[in-house]
């Protein structure tokens, strides 16, 4: 981005999210003074400055207080070698100008004492900004578009501190402007929760304040790379020859979209009307945005945007019109979280055509409205919790979506792109016109650091006209259909793009088909008192005779070993094929596990919700009544969570069990127990299953592996075949405790029914 978009037109900034960013000039550095240097890449938060001489690059670093000259040999052919070498001198400091500016934001908090909502101290702070350029006694406030605060004694400490800086490197308020924002929005919104109002003999405040860090808030600063990404991308879809554009954020924040696409604008050189529309709850954001918007405008468009912030008690109740862009981040509020029975109807009111009988998250209900209020040839983009694009709650959503949109651009983010947050984040940028285009598919691996570098090179990627990146941490391509995986937005990388295109000639051949028609998938038992009917394996060895008849072995999370089935438990189960064998309390009278069990927590099952007998089970499922061998697996888990209980005496508790919809024998289920337990079934829920944050866990449930592609046992030819008694016969392997087999498992899968990648 250009380092000032009116002047000095070979000055950039080169941003890589945070990480190895620096300064640019496409010249020498002529007469420029070290001090202007430093201040001006200290000031956007860098430490390096580059200056391109005919045969050589000089970098400057102000935080080494030095300069060096590297001959463009060196660095032509080392290119990659040459930007680590700059990332490992831009590592992170305390008198970097964000940490400087936000120690003075927390002094600034313990003279204004404000515990949740910060305006004030944040109209303070914009105050002492403005004093770099105006005389303190004398700012001109409607100018600058902020309050007229009372200013606190011993204000000057704070003006004196701020412009010297660190180092005496004078600070540079464009700049600051434009790369400090954010973050200060994202502090500002902590409650604070200690106080530290103690000043020192030449006028300071302590800047020690403790808040809460609440990882499970709706509100997320947006990244300036993820901002940047996101708006260029929408930005290249719109045709810019309109006289006139209106651009919204309905969760503005501290403006970042806007500012950005602002700064996108003026680097196409638009010069057509353009109205900034701008919503939010904080009056601190809306003091932000206020002050930035006006400083942009007066700074770089001439005073002629037109600027509308407003603060507002709920944006989904606002008239958001018809708009060319969309830019958001919208809350990311669970339904449990939105306390307020009037924010949970304005959600449904929203949704109420595309999400019923359901508790949708708060973020839904912006992505759908703003579906709804894009202009002809509009472009919507916005950052999304990623269950969005996957949960089955969301299924009309995306479809009502899908047909009113062009999808051009889906990422899949992971969980690291917030700050102390833990949302799965994706993105979404789509036009509302009539070209049918598949979208371009961002994937990355869930971890640290990939983020930042995935979306640098889709942009050297778009720039160089390529196609796809395929690499082992992220994929760009575009997929051979869309949706890829039925009914859902699931992202994948390019390798299992291409697995699942090959697979079609194994389902034409008829070697494949699904889970879903092969087994109904039903939920093992709920309990409902924890522990009050469970025994251990030594308990159910000292029971009489009669009584173990009334118990069953159970199969828990710790029960499945990599396909071996270990039981240290068993649970009360008082049912046979009929349902349950006591009708009465009498009845159970001569039962000692009655006596001395049930009968002292009488008071605890007889509250349980939709029981017929306290005495029972709470979901005892009607199926496990009768005694037949099944196939088991966790509730979540992977190819290790998978068991067959050839005697059929087992029940299990929270897990799957997996009936078949065509009778079995027992080579059948050992058949499946192989193909469960193997590598590829892992592949293959990493695909179509709900991945479980914290590692290579998956929802094992009907609704996420149903349609998961697995040999088809009713193919006459596999049964006849001596694939299908290998399989047979490494089942029972597993299940004897030799999970050593699972690569040869693999192979013959790999062999006959999947394409080999």
């Amino acid at each position: 981005m250009k380092l000032y978009p009116l002047n000095e037109m070979d000055k950039f900034i080169m941003l890589n999210g945070g990480q190895g960013d620096f300064c640019l000039k496409t010249s020498s550095i002529g007469d420029e003074n070290h001090n202007t240097i430093y201040g001006e890449s200290w000031s956007t938060n860098t430490k390096n400055f580059l200056f391109i001489n005919e045969d050589s690059v000089e970098v400057v670093n102000w935080f080494e207080s030095k300069s060096e000259n590297i001959q463009n040999k060196k660095i032509e052919f080392n290119l990659a070698q040459f930007y680590k070498y700059l990332s490992s001198k831009s590592h992170k400091t305390q008198n970097d100008v964000v940490p400087f500016i936000l120690d003075i934001f927390r002094q600034l908090r313990n003279v204004t004492f404000e515990k949740q909502d910060s305006s004030e101290t944040i109209n303070l702070l914009f105050t002492l900004l403005v004093s770099l350029e105006e005389d303190i006694s004398n700012i001109d406030y409607k100018k600058w578009n902020i309050s007229n605060s009372k200013i606190p004694d011993r204000f000057d400490y704070f003006v004196d501190r701020l412009k010297q800086g660190v180092r005496n490197i004078q600070p540079n308020l464009d700049l600051i402007l434009r790369h400090t924002a954010g973050m200060l929005f994202q502090e500002a919104h902590r409650e604070v929760i200690y106080f530290n109002p103690q000043r020192d003999l030449f006028g300071g405040v302590s800047s020690k304040i403790e808040t809460r860090l609440d990882a499970y808030s709706s509100i997320h600063y947006t990244p300036q790379y993820i901002a940047r990404s996101l708006v260029e991308n929408a930005i290249k879809t719109f045709d810019l020859s309109k006289p006139k554009i209106t651009i919204l954020d309905p969760s503005c924040g501290s403006s970042e979209f806007l500012i950005e696409v602002l700064k996108q604008l003026k680097n196409k050189n638009y010069r057509g009307g353009i109205t900034v529309k701008g919503f939010d709850s904080s009056e601190s954001a809306i003091r932000t945005s206020t002050f930035l918007l006006t400083y942009e405008n007066r700074k770089q468009w001439n005073n002629e945007l037109n600027i509308v912030i407003k603060r507002v008690e709920d944006s989904l109740v606002e008239d958001w019109g018809l708009n060319d862009f969309i830019l958001m981040n919208p809350p990311f509020l669970s339904w449990e979280l939105l306390k307020d029975k009037s924010s949970r109807d304005n959600v449904l009111d929203i949704l109420s055509d595309v999400v019923k009988k359901t508790r949708p998250n708060q973020a839904s209900a912006f992505f759908y409205k703003a579906s709804q209020s894009l202009s002809n040839e509009g472009v919507i983009g916005c950052v999304l919790p990623t269950s969005i694009f996957y949960s089955e709650i969301y299924t009309d959503l995306r479809n009502k979506i899908g047909k009113d949109l062009n999808i051009g651009v889906l990422a899949k983010l992971g969980n690291y792109v917030f700050e102390d947050a833990l949302t799965d984040v994706s993105l979404f940028i789509a036009s509302k016109n009539q070209s049918l285009q598949l979208p371009k598919i961002l994937w990355t691996k869930n971890e640290k650091g990939i983020v930042q570098d995935a979306l640098r090179e889709f942009r050297k990627m778009t720039s160089n006209n390529e196609l796809s990146i395929n690499t082992k941490n992220f994929s760009i391509y575009t997929p051979h259909y869309f949706p890829i995986v039925s009914n859902s937005w699931k992202l994948i990388s390019y390798n299992e793009n291409e697995f699942i295109k090959e697979l079609s000639i194994y389902y034409q051949a008829d070697k494949l088909t699904t889970i879903g028609n092969i087994f109904n998938i039903s939920q093992g038992a709920l309990l409902g008192v924890k522990n009050i009917f469970k025994i251990t394996f030594n308990e159910f060895e000292l029971l009489k005779e009669s009584e173990r008849k009334l118990f069953r072995p159970i199969i828990t999370c710790n029960s499945t070993k990599s396909g071996r089935l270990v039981i240290t438990e068993y649970c009360w189960f008082p049912y046979n094929k009929d349902g349950i064998i006591f009708q009465t309390e009498e009845e159970l009278n001569d039962i000692e596990f009655y006596q001395n069990a049930l009968l002292p927590n009488k008071e605890i099952l007889s509250k349980r919700k939709g029981i017929s007998q306290w005495w029972g089970l709470t979901r005892p499922r009607n199926w496990q009544f009768s005694k037949k061998p099944r196939l088991y697996s966790n509730r979540f888990g992977n190819s290790n969570s998978f068991v067959f209980d050839q005697v059929g005496n087992c029940i299990i508790e929270e897990g799957n069990a997996f009936l078949p919809k065509k009778d079995f024998n027992t080579k059948d289920f050992y058949f499946y127990l192989a193909c469960f337990s193997s590598n590829i079934f892992d592949k293959l829920l990493s695909i179509y299953s709900k991945q479980l944050a914290g590692g290579k866990w998956y929802d094992l449930g009907n609704k996420n592996i149903k349609n998961i592609p697995i040999p088809n046992i009713n193919n006459d030819h596999l049964k006849n075949s001596d694939v299908y008694l290998k399989m047979f016969e490494l089942g029972k392997e597993l299940e004897s405790g030799n999970s050593f087999v699972k690569p040869v498992i693999d192979d013959i899968l790999k062999s006959y029914f999947y394409p080999y990648r």
